[in-house]
């Protein structure tokens, strides 16, 4: 339902964004982003119904970029643990990432900032607004804040809380100079911010 997180991306110059349920553009994508939902074991569901699971574990097996933002960070994970939005109780995500995700009663809201060392250092920033709290059990953080790490990374696969994050210049084109280097290609990142877009 969060499809404005990749917003940002299709403004970069040479960057087609492509909005789709197919395995085939899946498997072909230089990145591929699950974005933020208000139903992650639904959407969880369809998205297994659609094949795209066996797409994603392609994809991460050949080391081909995928990033996952809340929600879409969520399915990649394990152990789902869901008694507030669904009432579901334990579903299991995708285990493309070592991560949980027990749902909180209470909403999180809050403004974030970080840097990302494994992007050069590039400076990050967004929003957290979730019931899920994601606990990352292995792998390496995304992000790192003043109070702790964000995210996680295994391999080629990201994933965040985050909304925003991409809108964030720098660490939008540091992610995607990392994507294109995973796919062979050369890129060369725009020079408009994307707050005059």
């Amino acid at each position: 339902s969060n499809f404005t997180d990749v917003d940002a991306l299709a403004a970069e110059p040479v960057v087609a964004v492509r909005f789709t349920r197919s395995p085939s553009d899946v498997e072909r994508a230089d990145l591929v982003v699950l974005p933020g939902t208000r139903a992650t074991v639904e959407d969880l569901a369809a998205l297994r119904a659609d094949g795209l699971d066996v797409a994603l574990a392609r994809r991460a097996a050949r080391g081909a970029p995928v990033l996952g933002v809340c929600g879409g960070y969520q399915m990649l994970g394990g152990r789902i643990e869901d008694d507030v939005e669904s009432r579901s109780g334990v579903t299991q995500g995708l285990g493309l990432l070592p991560v949980e995700t027990p749902f909180g009663a209470a909403k999180l809201l809050r403004r974030r900032a970080a840097v990302a060392p494994w992007l050069g250092g590039a400076p990050a920033a967004g929003f957290e607004i979730r019931h899920g709290r994601v606990t990352r059990t292995g792998g390496d953080a995304l992000l790192e804040t003043e109070t702790g790490d964000e995210g996680c990374r295994h391999g080629a696969v990201i994933g965040t809380s985050w909304h925003g994050l991409l809108e964030g210049d720098d660490v939008r084109r540091a992610l995607l100079g990392w994507a294109a280097a995973a796919a062979g290609r050369r890129w060369l990142p725009g020079d408009t911010p994307f707050a005059v877009v």
